[in-house]
């Protein structure tokens, strides 16, 4: 014999509407959420004028290649928030003062420009604020720009780097 009990709670107290319906409103609140991290950035990485960037590669690659012909290269030593960078070369004189510009990889707002200034017998020095993780670049230019080397800092625990002309 089969007695049929009547269910006297409203919909409200009972358990399958609500878990039926937990999923879609997680889906509607994640996608709320991923819709307001895209929204509250841009990505530095897109450029808008890829022409004006290309002929600023050109540019640059002359400034490596001027650097190429005089046969510089460097080393660059960073510590905490001091760096010091190795140049021995009679092109380059004591009294320059040079420029070491450190971009993020992927986050533009954490690039750095530090002028550095001679310190003897070829050291150039400076004080740069404490480097984030992830990948570096490291360009080292003087003053009037008129070559650059250039280098990859690939992690943190790497304290010296040999920067060369970009080939």
């Amino acid at each position: 014999m089969y007695v049929e009990v009547e269910d006297t709670k409203p919909w409200y107290k009972q358990f399958w509407p609500w878990a039926l319906m937990v999923m879609p409103a997680t889906a509607v609140v994640a996608g709320l959420y991923t819709y307001s991290l895209a929204a509250s950035g841009s990505s530095g990485l897109v450029v808008d004028d890829y022409y004006k960037a290309g002929k600023a590669i050109n540019r640059s690659m002359e400034k490596s290649q001027k650097a190429a012909a005089l046969g510089l290269h460097a080393n660059l030593a960073v510590n905490d928030s001091a760096v010091r960078i190795l140049l021995d070369h009679v092109a380059v004189q004591p009294e320059q003062t040079l420029t070491l510009s450190l971009y993020h990889a992927t986050i533009p707002g954490r690039d750095q420009t530090v002028t550095l200034t001679h310190s003897g017998a070829g050291m150039w020095s400076g004080q740069i604020q404490p480097l984030s993780a992830g990948k570096w670049f490291a360009h080292l230019l003087p003053v009037d720009q008129s070559w650059r080397l250039e280098g990859v800092i690939p992690t943190l625990e790497t304290v010296t780097l040999e920067l060369q002309p970009a080939m």
